[in-house]
């Protein structure tokens, strides 16, 4: 294994985005994409602040030899970077995150993962499942797999006027992903696939929460 793909496999490993990363580093996007593709190495101050960033060894970062997490340097603490650990949750568990006196609590949760979105404390995040926002003629799309960071914490429904939603619908058991869209006095769910019907929503739809970033590489 290479140096760029130490630094990748590690990356994934600890549930970070490139964004994210980058961040913690103190570099821009495009260096972190640099590193992972191995066009160029970082060095210097900036080898010892990702391998703080990554909890490892720089030396292994370097060479690969020993263990990964002896001697690494101390990181810092994420929160200095407005970095935010946020549950990954079910479709299901969506419908009731944000409900009072909701069974859902972060004891269900099984996966972490560090967004850069700025978000309130109530974030989570969501895997895409299905094709009904993949947008064929391009932006914007959101193909399956990718993760979905989603704010509870969104104001009013005319506020969130043409944004990506993730809202409950009366009778269903699990939240949906759609855009929203309040055309006069009627508002509907509209999917980025052309493939898939608009929902009319009106006094039969909760919104639980504003998409805020879409996660495609992790």
């Amino acid at each position: 294994m290479r140096m760029n793909e130490r630094i990748r496999s590690r990356r994934k490993e600890l549930k970070l985005t490139q964004a994210v990363l980058a961040k913690l580093v103190g570099v821009n996007r495009v260096t972190v994409t640099g590193w992972e593709s191995g066009d160029y190495e970082p060095g210097g101050s900036n080898l010892q602040a990702l391998s703080a960033a990554l909890k490892c060894n720089p030396l292994w970062l370097i060479d690969g030899v020993g263990d990964p997490e002896s001697n690494a340097p101390a990181p810092t603490p994420t929160e200095k970077f407005g970095i935010k650990k946020i549950p990954v949750i079910s479709w299901v568990q969506a419908g009731e995150w944000t409900e009072s006196g909701a069974p859902v609590t972060v004891n269900d949760v099984s996966e972490w993962i560090y967004t850069s979105a700025n978000l309130s404390n109530e974030g989570f995040a969501l895997k895409v499942r299905g094709d009904s926002m993949t947008n064929p003629s391009g932006f914007p799309s959101i193909p399956e797999g990718s993760l979905v960071i989603v704010d509870p914490d969104f104001g009013s429904p005319y506020e969130v006027n043409g944004r990506i939603v993730v809202a409950q619908i009366d009778g269903s058991t699990e939240a949906t992903l759609k855009k929203f869209v309040i055309d006069g006095p009627l508002k509907y769910l509209v999917p980025l696939n052309p493939n898939y019907r608009v929902l009319e929503v009106n006094g039969n739809c909760r919104i639980v929460g504003v998409v805020k970033q879409v996660v495609t590489d992790l």
